[in-house]
């Protein structure tokens, strides 16, 4: 019963945060761009596992294309609840000033979950290292989410926040980008999810609204 009402308390806040903060932030002229993703897991066992992603992304209020990228990598649960990943990925992007040109990237990191009946909270730590024109970008991702499965439904709500900082910026601890990203995923099979959701991209200079779709295979 506790964890019902802690759920509860999870889809109001979602629905709150849908109602309020993300419609304004979404009308204040920001640019509009797209996510399509197709994420697939394979399961060796119940430590290993390897996964791959590939992901086209549009800019300019949907009109340009901004990058493809596909990567894959494996997964290690070193403890029943944290896993380690390691993951590399080819990126072909545009942009106005650059043209078109290809990028490189790893990245490795660690996931820690907390379950509670049908509440779960995430939090990941990620170092990547992006290669583009012969020079490197460093970044450490941090991002906590949460997500509450429905009883009796197949609808997943969740919500997460994801800080970006720049290891090579002398003040490391400001945040040069933060994701705040409500969504929801749908379990159609066992093997089968889709999951939508908006994100609000706070960069420095720039925002950004973003519409996104993931369909999820779990083999």
């Amino acid at each position: 019963m506790r964890t019902h009402r802690l759920g509860k308390f999870f889809l109001v806040f979602c629905w709150l945060l849908a109602l309020g903060y993300f419609p304004l932030k979404a009308q204040d002229g920001a640019d509009w761009s797209s996510w399509t993703s197709v994420v697939v897991n394979h399961k060796f066992n119940n430590s290993l596992r390897v996964m791959s992603k590939a992901q086209v992304r549009s800019r300019d209020n949907f009109s340009a294309f901004e990058r493809f990228f596909i990567n894959a990598g494996l997964g290690y649960k070193v403890l029943p609840n944290w896993e380690v990943k390691g993951v590399l990925a080819y990126h072909r992007r545009s942009s106005v000033s650059k043209g078109s040109f290809n990028a490189y990237r790893y990245h490795l990191g660690s996931e820690a979950f907390w379950r509670k009946g049908d509440f779960r909270i995430r939090w990941r730590e990620r170092f990547q290292h992006t290669f583009a024109f012969g020079d490197g970008e460093m970044i450490v991702r941090s991002r906590l989410m949460f997500d509450y499965n429905i009883p009796s439904t197949i609808l997943v709500p969740y919500f997460s926040i994801e800080t970006f900082n720049d290891l090579e910026d002398n003040d490391f601890f400001k945040a040069e980008r933060i994701r705040y990203m409500p969504g929801l995923r749908i379990n159609l099979t066992n093997m089968y999810s889709l999951s939508a959701f908006y994100c609000r991209q706070d960069d420095v200079i720039t925002k950004t609204n973003i519409a996104g779709v993931e369909f999820i295979i779990n083999l």
